[in-house]
């Protein structure tokens, strides 16, 4: 079962809590006293394995440019190892973040931001569902706006667990570009992370293209839609990802 669970740890980015489809975190934040919440869906296939996530993110803006974020999971995952397949189901780990905004300049629309926080270990691990132990992980999220475009960047660290067939220190790089083509769609154009693979066996870092689309129902809902392929074999084959995002409050 132990490999089950190592599917969705080794196949997924390290800092995959970012704006749904996205996995790079940008700078913005909700402002004092709103909620966000999003139903981020993400389904991966790597040969015969498979698994699902249902990753809910709460965030709330304690001051304009501070949030704080929880976002626990919701597993399903399934593994063959030979003839035989094996399948564990239920809560994963949570995230407990703090979101702050420190820099800002209008020209040339530059913004810096860092997240950090716990992985709580509110999953089994003995069925493959969680780490078993808190991690600690921050992330230095960078945005340039040159509407209608836009970029992020980001640079990110992960005390993991002490397994000994896990790396302790795990690093993550992203980067994206964002087209807002009207009032109702914005465009991932294209997104690329790598990250620190977690197998202390194995020294390629898992490199991953994204692509997707968020549309804007109404003011204070969206959807969205994600497709992300590997560059390389250390990464899972695909992630097909679906959402929902809803903001709120004063």
């Amino acid at each position: 079962m132990y490999r089950a669970g190592l599917l969705l740890i080794a196949s997924l980015p390290l800092a995959a809590h970012a704006a749904h489809p996205l996995i790079t975190e940008d700078t913005a934040t909700q402002g004092r006293g709103r909620f966000e919440l999003e139903i981020g869906n993400a389904w991966t296939h790597d040969g015969s394995d498979r698994s699902f996530e249902l990753g809910p993110q709460l965030s709330y803006g304690v001051l304009p440019q501070l949030d704080a974020i929880v976002r626990p999971t919701w597993l399903d995952q399934r593994s063959t190892i030979g003839a035989d397949t094996v399948r564990a189901r239920g809560a994963g780990d949570t995230a407990a973040d703090l979101k702050w905004r420190f820099f800002e300049r209008n020209a040339p629309g530059l913004s810096l931001a860092i997240r950090a926080g716990v992985n709580a270990p509110t999953g089994d691990a003995e069925r493959g569902l969680g780490a078993g132990k808190t991690s600690y992980h921050a992330l230095l999220a960078a945005s340039v706006d040159l509407t209608p475009f836009a970029v992020h960047s980001n640079l990110g660290y992960t005390r993991n667990r002490t397994d000994p067939t896990e790396r302790r220190d795990l690093y993550h790089a992203s980067a994206a570009a964002m087209w807002t083509v009207d009032a109702t769609w914005r465009l991932l154009l294209a997104e690329l992370a790598a990250d620190t693979n977690v197998d202390i066996a194995r020294s390629t870092w898992p490199a991953v293209m994204r692509v997707g689309a968020i549309y804007t129902v109404k003011k204070g809902l969206d959807i969205d839609l994600g497709y992300q392929t590997r560059l390389n074999r250390a990464a899972a084959r695909q992630v097909l990802l679906l959402g929902i995002t809803a903001r709120w409050g004063t």
